[in-house]
């Protein structure tokens, strides 16, 4: 092989290579559409192997449209026509579909002869889909851009070339064939006024702000003007240059337009809402139209108040003019609204064809009282203005009637209180009158009465004296009452000892209470002053009649009278008198009339008991001189709580308290014994008032039980005080009960009846030390506690911690969430001596901290709502003043490493760890609130050291501590393990809840609770699968805790049922 044929192989090797190679499909036919190659490419289009297409007529792998539209451009490329490509369809013999765009060229040979066509196929299906999905999103962008009103825009600013989407012409209505488009001709095509805005709100972005945004005016060949809203970017090449910029423009005038018919409508409301404002304060018509004339150019801008006439007849007088240089006003047309009682529009002199004149009638009933003259910039006003006229012209006339309305109320209102002066002292006067008379017939009468007369006279000169003192009781009451209407009542201001009047009265109510057989209670809350000042006659005066009412009205149960402090001040107190009975109660009918003069609510009532009425006024009118009111609640055959209010001053004279409590009787132990519990409830409260500790029982057998329970606890109580009339067993047997046990041998007894007749024989014989009758005074109630206890009574050793507490007076600040923690802490201290306040959260114990600063040392919770101890604490320590730092003991269920020392970080003096042990309290409490100060923390307790044996449900030294401190007879070990079974369920419901929620901040919070709760009980099992869902929150997790979860159910459920079996 030479040269030449070896270059002719290797060529012929290469051609085959590239064609083997090529992405496209290669396709040779004869002129006769026989196959003379096909390439494995072609071959994949068709579906066939190569070897089966050569000699094929390639028509019949076509279809009836290929086949004609091959022979059609076959024949052109044999006439020598240059075709373009053919976007055509395969489908191979699978069924599948492939497009392609094919290219065709004639083959000859080296003289020219036809040898066969080249069709050369490129795939094109997934072009195809493309470009359809081009296609068909311009068409949606097109239509959007229809639809929105919306064109877009963009200039190549190197070529200064524009293009506008279609849409863009026809909002600014141009025709795309015979306008250029340009920079300039697209400015230009804007409202002149427009232009300067818009050129430079684009130097700005092109400066360099990028974007930018303009609102301007189209005016259309037809004349039309249109707001168009532009928005535009800036393209920048990699020096920063501007290269293009491309925008959208939109029409927005019905935006516009519905923009300002809005704020048309907003300024319009807003003038109607002064004007109703100004219709419901002004005091006339006069200062409403001034005010008006103020706010109406505000509020609908073009509008002006001219003037305010009255009308005299049908001529119009100004009453107010507010100059206005423009116009003159029109009094023809004010006397044309007055005729016809309608609004009348007319033209001012100088502003004609721009504005007009307005004059509004404001009428009352059928009378037009008042026109407003009005100036507005419509010609003539629209349908919402004549609008607005008449609902002006309507607030306006409100004005004017409630004006006239208040002047003729006024005169009425004159007319009455002259009236009712001339009567009040009318009934002042002759009052007086009949006074003396009376006065003589009773004084005579009862001269009669000492002398010798028989039976038959005396019971004559009895009637006389009975029916005379009524008839007095009667004319002081109208006396009174006429003094008060007059304005003649003067109140007296003189110091007065407020448990006195209380006394007073329960003297003169206990004789007619003791005869129906009713239980009269007469107190005051611990919490009144001793001494106010004000007029002690009056006020006593007002309680006596509700008291005698009550009395009067009640044929069964109980009359309570009790006073309370409503509110205070350091100038003066508000005191509260309630008095409450079970009698025959007020229908509810009666009630609105029940302080009117001369009413009863019931005339059966006045024929059974008599009286006026004059009672209930007169006490509504002294109770107002004391500057308190009175209120009323009643249900028939229920009974009725009548209470009021009276202002006092601070007395200005206290004389030395006359009732210190001796030291040897402070914290002594009272139990009170009674079946009535308002008896139970106020005896209970003064007693506390006076550093006793009082129990009351309701039952002979619970008071046997509760004495005889202390005894054994080596806490006897000093002094029981036995109600004598009492369901069952009386106070007299009890007291003999007592006697005959010698576990309560030095026992002190005190006696309370209702019965006068309960002789000291009686007393003696029972063993009581003494007796009191019912309702008891506050004066003679501690007289006697005083004389009865202290007689010979030994002074009790006191604990050593107690005593050194109790000496020192602390208060304990208890900052603690979890009220099961709560009940055990108090009872701690208490346990201890110490006086304490609960505050719920950090915030809370801040605000008690701000109102006073007698806490003697803070027992903080670390883990609490709303805000923690540690924030808690450097808030505390942020605000105190210098010199002065309160001891804050740290109380926390966490074992984590390194808390103690968190804890002193934030500003906190010791630490104790939950559960909180009784003797390390101790410790703690007397290392911080005794003499010595500047300590350093006590080493914390190690929690594991005092931990209980494993697999403990109930720690029973737990319960043997909780059980030793005890309040009302009731150890704290039943108040927290009833607190506890109570709250759990919730609790463990919070725990799921928040881990449905995923949030693991609540989840570990409501753990934290659940732990602490369950350590300060002594359920160690409790805490620790409480404590294994804290450490698994306090990581963020909540997932995974569902066996933590199932632990902790069933602990609880065994918890429960260890504490039910503990409490019985």
């Amino acid at each position: 092989m030479d040269a030449e044929e070896a270059w002719m192989h290797g060529s012929a090797d290469l051609f085959r290579r590239m064609v083997a190679a090529s992405t496209d499909g290669l396709w040779l036919v004869d002129p006769s559409g026989r196959t003379l190659y096909a390439n494995d490419r072609m071959a994949a289009f068709l579906g066939h192997p190569p070897e089966e297409l050569v000699g094929r007529d390639a028509a019949s792998m076509l279809d009836d449209r290929g086949r004609a539209e091959i022979a059609h451009r076959l024949q052109r490329l044999q006439a020598g026509d240059v075709l373009e490509n053919l976007e055509t369809s395969f489908r191979r013999p699978d069924g599948v579909v492939t497009w392609s765009l094919v290219s065709h060229s004639a083959v000859r040979d080296d003289g020219g002869r036809l040898i066969g066509f080249l069709h050369r196929v490129t795939p094109y299906t997934e072009r195809r889909e493309l470009v359809g999905t081009l296609q068909l999103r311009e068409q949606q962008l097109a239509q959007a851009q229809e639809i929105a009103r919306l064109g877009s825009w963009d200039l190549d600013l190197a070529t200064d070339v524009v293009t506008w989407s279609e849409e863009l012409y026809r909002i600014f209505g141009l025709d795309p064939a015979t306008f250029t488009i340009s920079r300039e001709s697209f400015i230009e095509a804007i409202h002149p006024d427009d232009r300067a805005q818009i050129r430079e709100v684009v130097a700005e972005a092109v400066a360099g702000r990028d974007e930018f945004a303009w609102t301007g005016r189209r005016v259309l060949p037809g004349g039309e003007q249109r707001w168009i809203r532009g928005l535009g970017v800036i393209e920048r090449g990699p020096d920063g240059a501007p290269v293009r910029m491309s925008g959208t423009a939109q029409d927005v005038t019905d935006l516009k337009t519905a923009d300002e018919h809005a704020t048309e409508a907003t300024r319009r409301l807003h003038l109607l809402q002064q004007m109703a404002e100004i219709s419901n304060s002004a005091g006339s018509l006069t200062e409403a139209v001034g005010l008006a004339a103020l706010g109406l150019p505000t509020n609908a801008d073009g509008w002006a108040v001219l003037a305010l006439y009255a009308t005299d007849g049908d001529v119009p007088v100004p009453v107010a003019v507010y100059d206005d240089s423009r116009v003159t006003p029109d009094l023809d047309l004010v006397g044309s609204a007055v005729r016809q009682r309608r609004v009348a529009i007319g033209t001012p002199d100088r502003l004609a064809g721009t504005h007009s004149l307005i004059a509004v009638p404001v009428v009352v009933g059928v009378d037009v009282v008042s026109v407003i003259l009005l100036l507005a910039d419509e010609v003539p006003p629209d349908h919402n203005s004549h609008q607005l006229i008449a609902q002006i012209a309507a607030q306006l006339s409100m004005v004017a009637e409630r004006e006239r309305g208040a002047s003729d109320l006024a005169e009425a209102r004159d007319q009455a209180m002259e009236a009712s002066r001339l009567k009040s002292e009318f009934l002042a006067t002759m009052s007086h009158e009949i006074r003396t008379p009376m006065n003589g017939v009773i004084g005579l009468n009862e001269l009669l009465l000492r002398t010798d007369l028989d039976d038959h006279q005396r019971r004559l000169a009895d009637g006389v004296q009975s029916a005379g003192l009524n008839l007095l009781a009667i004319i002081n009451d109208i006396l009174d009452l006429s003094k008060i209407e007059s304005g003649k009542l003067e109140l007296e201001e003189a110091d007065f000892d407020v448990r006195d009047v209380f006394d007073r009265t329960a003297g003169v109510l206990g004789g007619p209470a003791h005869d129906k057989g009713l239980e009269l209670v007469v107190a005051c809350h611990p919490d009144v002053p001793v001494f106010l000042r004000g007029d002690v006659t009056r006020f006593g005066q007002v309680i006596t009649n509700l008291g005698s009412n009550a009395v009067k009205f009640t044929a069964a149960g109980e009359v309570v009278v009790q006073a309370s402090v409503d509110s205070e001040s350091a100038d003066e107190v508000v005191l509260r008198v309630e008095v409450s009975d079970t009698g025959v109660g007020i229908a509810p009918e009666a009630v609105p009339g029940l302080f009117d003069a001369f009413t009863q609510a019931d005339l059966s009532t006045t024929r059974q008991h008599g009286g006026t009425g004059l009672g209930l006024a007169i006490s509504q009118q002294l109770v107002e001189a004391l500057g308190g009111r009175i209120e009323v609640r009643s249900t028939p055959d229920v009974g009725s709580t009548f209470a009021f209010t009276a202002r006092f001053g601070r007395a200005t004279s206290v004389p030395a308290p006359r009732r210190v409590t001796p030291a040897q009787l402070r914290g002594r132990r009272v139990l009170v014994v009674d079946d009535n519990e308002t008896n139970r409830f106020i005896l209970t409260e003064q007693l506390a008032a006076w550093d006793l500790e009082p129990v009351a029982v309701s039952s002979a057998d619970e008071a046997l039980a509760t004495l005889r329970e202390a005894a054994r606890g080596r806490r006897p109580f000093g002094l029981a005080i036995l109600d004598v009339v009492m369901p069952g067993t009386g106070g007299l047997e009890l007291a003999r009960r007592i006697r005959a046990d010698a576990s309560l041998d030095g026992l002190r007894l005190l006696l309370l009846s209702s019965d006068h007749h309960v002789g000291r024989r009686a007393v003696a014989e029972s063993g009581a030390d003494g007796a009191l009758s019912k309702p008891v005074r506050h004066s003679e109630l501690y007289d006697t506690l005083v004389s009865t206890m202290a007689a010979g009574l030994p002074v009790e050793p006191e604990p050593e911690l107690a005593a050194a507490v109790a000496s020192l007076g602390i208060s304990v600040l208890v900052v603690e969430d979890n009220p099961v923690n709560q009940l055990v802490a108090t009872g701690l201290l208490e346990n201890l001596g110490a006086s304490v306040a609960l505050a719920s959260d950090g915030l809370d114990a801040i605000a008690q901290l701000a109102r006073t600063h007698t806490f003697d040392a803070v027992l903080m919770d670390c883990r609490m709502p709303r805000m923690d101890g540690f924030d808690a604490t450097r808030a505390i320590r942020a605000s105190e003043p210098d010199g002065v730092r309160v001891p804050i003991i740290a109380m926390t269920a966490s074992a984590l490493e390194g808390e103690r020392e968190r804890c002193l970080a934030a500003g906190m003096d010791d630490f104790l760890t939950k559960p909180v042990d009784a003797t390390a309290l101790e410790r703690v409490i007397r290392r911080w609130t005794g003499p010595q100060t500047g300590q350093e923390p006590l080493p914390s307790a190690d929690p594991a050291a005092e931990a209980p044996a494993t697999g403990v449900v109930l720690d029973p030294a737990r319960v043997r501590m909780l059980d030793e401190l005890r309040k009302d007879g009731i150890s704290f070990f039943e108040r927290t393990a009833a607190s506890f079974i109570g709250r759990i369920d919730s609790q463990v419901a919070a725990i799921q809840d928040a881990i449905d929620a995923r949030d693991a901040n609540r989840t570990f919070t409501s753990a934290h609770l659940v732990k602490g709760s369950a350590l300060n009980l002594g359920l160690p099992l409790v805490a620790a699968a409480a404590a294994r869902v804290e450490s698994h929150a306090e990581g963020g997790r909540v997932d995974g805790t569902e066996p933590m979860m199932a632990d902790l159910g069933r602990e609880v459920g065994r918890a429960v049922a260890a504490l039910k079996d503990a409490t019985g």
